[in-house]
C-alpha cells in the first residue's frame, strides 16, 4: 500500500484583497504553486475580490470579519492553532505589508510548527511620512515594533533591491532577500508608439490615493495645458477620486483629464499611450511602471523610496523627478513633449527579464522549498 504524500501548506495573509497590486501578485503566485503539491489557504479581512479566481484553482478562502487588522490577532491565532493540528508536512505563513507583518508575528508566538515569511510589498520607509499627529504616532509605533519583532521571522522577502538594502541597514538583519513581483507575463518586443495624432496621450495607472502623488501630476499638467495639446487618462479607483473630480471641475480640465476607473485589460490601457507618469511619495515595486516599459511607453517617475529608480534603471529607461516637486515634474514632462523621447529597445528587453511572472514564481518556489 502506497502512503499518500503529505501536502505542503501555504497560508497567505493580506488584509485587503482588492483588485490589482498585492492581491493580483498573490493570485498569480498561488496559481503557479498549486501545481507543486501545495495546499493553499488565503486569509483576508473582509471581502476578497479574487475569491472566485482562487476557488477555481482549489485554494481555500477565509474572510475574517474584522474592520481593523489589530482586532484580528486572536482570530488568526485560533485559526492557525487549528491549522497546526492538521496533517500537513509543514506550514508556512506568508504575511504581506508592514503592519500586517507585526500582527502576524504576534498572532503566531510559540506556534513552532509554523514557519513565518514576511513580505514587504511597499517600502517600510513610508512610515516616516504622516499627515497628522495621530498618524505620526501610529506610524512610529509600527516602525518601532517592526525593528523589535522582524528578527523573529524565518525570512523577509522584499520586492525591490532598495527595500532589501533599507531593512539590512536599518534593522541589522541578515535573513532578507529580494524577489521581484510578477509584473509581466511576457516581454513585448514591439517598437515605441510614434502615433502622436493631434494630442499627446499621457496616462496614470494605479490606486487613486494620497501616497500616489496624483495632485502633483494634475498641477504640473494644469500649468502645461495652454502650451501643449495632450489628453491625460487616469486608470484606477480609490479614496481620492472625489477630490480629483473637484480639482478637474474647478480648473475646467474636464476636456483633457478623464477618469477611466479600473481597467483590467493592460493592452487597452497602454496601446495608444505616449507617456506614463508615476508620482508616488513611496513605492514597493510598481507593476504599472514595469508594464509601461514593457509596452514601450516612455515613463517619468518620482525618485521616491522604493523600486522606482531600479525599474527605470537609474534613468536609462525613463526620467525621474524630485518627489512631490511640481516644478521638476513639469520640467521633465516638457522635455519629453519637446524631444519626443524613446526607450532603448535592447536595454529595455534585457532589463524586463527581471520582472517576468515565470522568474518571480520560480524564485518563490525555490525559496519556499528550502523550508521542506
Amino acid at each position: 500500500m502506497t502512503l499518500k504524500k503529505k501536502q505542503k501548506r501555504l497560508v497567505f495573509f493580506l488584509p485587503n484583497f482588492s483588485l490589482g497590486g498585492a492581491g493580483e501578485s498573490i493570485f498569480k503566485l498561488s496559481k503557479f504553486l498549486v501545481k507543486y503539491n501545495f495546499s493553499i489557504l488565503i486569509i483576508s479581512l473582509g471581502k476578497n475580490f479574487y475569491k472566485k479566481d482562487f476557488k477555481k484553482i482549489n485554494c481555500e478562502i477565509i474572510e475574517i470579519d474584522s474592520s481593523k487588522a489589530f482586532f484580528s490577532i486572536f482570530k488568526i491565532r485560533k485559526l492557525m492553532i487549528e491549522e497546526s493540528r492538521k496533517n500537513f508536512e509543514k506550514i508556512i505563513f506568508i504575511s504581506n505589508l508592514n503592519y500586517v507583518n507585526i500582527i502576524s508575528l504576534i498572532s503566531l508566538i510559540n506556534l513552532n510548527k509554523i514557519k513565518v515569511i514576511l513580505t514587504e510589498r511597499s517600502s517600510i520607509s513610508e512610515l516616516k511620512y504622516s499627515n497628522n499627529l495621530i498618524n505620526k504616532l501610529k506610524n512610529n509605533l509600527i516602525y518601532l515594533l517592526a525593528k523589535i519583532l522582524y528578527k523573529f521571522a524565518d525570512l523577509i522577502i522584499t520586492n525591490s533591491k532598495f527595500e532589501k538594502s533599507y531593512i539590512l541597514d536599518k534593522f541589522r538583519l541578515k535573513n532578507v532577500i529580494c524577489i521581484h513581483p510578477p509584473s509581466i507575463k511576457n516581454i513585448i518586443k514591439k517598437k515605441a508608439n510614434n502615433n502622436y495624432k493631434k494630442k499627446f496621450s499621457i496616462i496614470y495607472v494605479g490606486r487613486l490615493s494620497r501616497e500616489k502623488g496624483i495632485f502633483v501630476i494634475l498641477k504640473a499638467l494644469k500649468n502645461l495645458n495652454k502650451k501643449y495639446k495632450f489628453l491625460f487618462n487616469l486608470y484606477g479607483d480609490g479614496p481620492e477620486r472625489k477630490s480629483i473630480e473637484k480639482f478637474i471641475q474647478i480648473n475646467n480640465l474636464d476636456k483633457i483629464i478623464l477618469l477611466k476607473g479600473f481597467v483590467s485589460n493592460k493592452k487597452l490601457i497602454f496601446k495608444n499611450a505616449n507617456l506614463f507618469i508615476n508620482a508616488s511619495l513611496w513605492e514597493g515595486l510598481p507593476n504599472a511602471l514595469v508594464q509601461s516599459i514593457n509596452f514601450n511607453v516612455f515613463p517619468i517617475c518620482s525618485n521616491a523610496p522604493g523600486g522606482n529608480m531600479e525599474v527605470i534603471k537609474n534613468g536609462k529607461l525613463g526620467m525621474s523627478f524630485k518627489t512631490n516637486d511640481v516644478k521638476d515634474l513639469q520640467k521633465k514632462i516638457t522635455k519629453f513633449l519637446n524631444k519626443r523621447l524613446k526607450l532603448n529597445n535592447k536595454i529595455r528587453i534585457n532589463h524586463l527579464k527581471n520582472y517576468t511572472e515565470l522568474k518571480s514564481n520560480q524564485m518563490y518556489l525555490k525559496t519556499i522549498n528550502k523550508f521542506f
